[in-house]
């Protein structure tokens, strides 16, 4: 997964520059919409994130972008028990380190006078306090994705 990242990120000489690096993870709006409907939304299927995105994914797309979180290691499959033929995605550890970059960027649009969006209360708690509920929503994650 590591060895995806690093061929495809911008290099400087030898060293990596690390907001290329976050840009290659993020580089597109699918991946960050997808990361937020499975942490903010329990989204967790295929099905779920199509019929339930805003934002009208389309199916192919989702597929790519599921299968690329998956690769660089954001995203985890596992197996429906209660459906042989379907995935429940869940976040790794370096996926739930992203959750916070996530908030920020939320609140960073909903503080800009130009930007329409719309005042989503718990993710300004979630930046307000970021050391608590933050860390609270996390773990509550933790319990639901890691131990799948």
């Amino acid at each position: 997964m590591d060895d995806h990242i690093n061929k495809s990120m911008l290099l400087r000489g030898e060293v990596a520059c690390p907001i290329a690096a976050a840009a290659e993870v993020l580089s597109d709006q699918w991946s960050v919409i997808i990361i937020r409907d499975i942490a903010f939304f329990d989204q967790r299927t295929f099905g779920s994130i199509l019929n339930n995105n805003n934002e009208k994914i389309a199916r192919p797309t989702l597929a790519n972008r599921l299968k690329r979180l998956s690769d660089i290691g954001i995203l985890v499959a596992g197996n429906d028990r209660t459906h042989s033929q379907r995935k429940i995605y869940s976040l790794t550890e370096r996926g739930l380190s992203l959750l916070p970059i996530l908030v920020e960027m939320a609140n960073w649009s909903m503080n800009q006078t130009d930007i329409r969006t719309q005042k989503i209360d718990f993710l300004a708690e979630l930046a307000n306090s970021p050391s608590k509920s933050m860390n609270e929503f996390i773990e509550n994650l933790k319990i639901s994705h890691l131990t799948v």
